[in-house]
């Protein structure tokens, strides 16, 4: 039985350290930010004590790792080259749809990535030859 705990606490302390992806929220008053970055090829340690931390004046957030980003993103900047580095990492957005164009221009003339827009999950339209 104390094995099985041991191996319990174990597992839990490796999947910490093993999660490749963190989702970032905004926690204030201000437009809602949310978004979650997939590491690709970022050190583990340095995708979650730097990259995972966001700098943005009078703004707070919330960092959540996890395995996986979650499903849901109406964009993602696959694998992205952040500035200076050769590092890669796929970014997912969820926040604000219309910002798409804006940041699909950036994904693919700053950051060296392919913009992927997922297809939509909700109710399927009705077919052209429902009628």
């Amino acid at each position: 039985m104390l094995r099985l705990l041991i191996a319990s606490i174990l597992f839990g302390f490796a999947s910490l350290a093993l999660a490749d992806a963190c989702l970032i929220e905004s926690d204030d008053d201000q437009l809602p930010i949310r978004m979650c970055q997939q590491n690709i090829s970022i050190p583990p340690q340095l995708f979650r004590d730097s990259f995972c931390q966001p700098q943005i004046a009078d703004r707070s957030f919330e960092v959540s790792f996890m395995d996986n980003c979650p499903e849901g993103a109406y964009g993602i900047c696959a694998d992205a080259r952040s500035e200076g580095v050769a590092y890669r990492q796929s970014i997912h957005y969820y926040s604000e749809p219309d910002d798409g164009p804006v940041l699909k221009a950036y994904c693919e003339q700053f950051s060296d990535g392919s913009w992927q827009s997922p297809p939509f999950r909700g109710a399927a339209p009705a077919s052209a030859d429902s009628h």
